[in-house]
């Protein structure tokens, strides 16, 4: 067998790197409005959860497919998450103005309402991009899937977090984790992501389901 040809195993490996970049790319251009960065994001896990769930999917008609599609939604959950994540910033810088023990108290508080807040943020658009549904529904879906197994919430959170912030803290090598970033970094977290989705969304989906969400 030809490893080089389009079946064999150097072809397929390029061929799954070619649709990353190609992913990686439209999500960095789509995103570049920031306030299309919800939409952006779903459409990226649309595609992700397809690959997962068929192997393929054709990238840009795909990922067009779902910006179209969950553009208005989207969007809006995309604006509450800023607004959300907006106030508990200000919230937190606020504390040391707060006298007595209030700091301490707010600052428990303010955790409290952080880890529910970070794992349907991690959880939302890529639930968005496989079920359709109303917001508040979506938002209550994301958080379910979240804690129906805290081992892949922890594994996602991981995938998601820990690179960036090793590209933020280690100067050195910033460059190279730039370049990583630009090439395929988003996409490809989204597929490592996608993996422990796929298997939460799974059961949800009767076997004869066509290719429409």
């Amino acid at each position: 067998m030809n490893l080089f040809n389009e079946d064999g195993l150097l072809g397929r490996i390029f061929g799954f790197l070619g649709q990353l970049i190609a992913l990686n790319l439209l999500w960095i251009v789509c995103s570049l409005p920031v306030i299309t960065a919800g939409a952006s994001t779903t459409a990226m896990f649309y595609c992700t959860l397809k690959l997962h769930k068929y192997g393929d999917c054709s990238v840009f008609k795909d990922f067009f497919k779902s910006f179209k599609q969950n553009f208005k939604q989207a969007t809006l959950i995309w604006l509450i998450m800023l607004a959300a994540a907006g106030c508990l910033y200000l919230e937190r810088k606020a504390l040391p103005t707060m006298p007595g023990m209030m700091p301490q108290i707010f600052s428990y508080v303010l955790t409290a309402i952080c880890i529910p807040f970070i794992m349907i943020a991690l959880y939302v658009f890529p639930t968005l991009a496989a079920f359709d549904n109303k917001i508040m529904k979506l938002i209550t879906n994301a958080f379910y899937f979240a804690v129906k197994n805290i081992l892949f919430a922890l594994a996602v959170a991981a995938i998601t977090i820990l690179p960036m912030f090793f590209t933020l803290v280690d100067a050195k090598l910033f460059p190279l984790y730039l370049l990583i970033w630009l090439m395929c970094g988003f996409s490809l977290t989204a597929y490592g992501d996608s993996w422990f989705f796929w298997k939460l969304f799974k059961p949800y989906f009767p076997e004869e389901e066509s290719e429409e969400k």
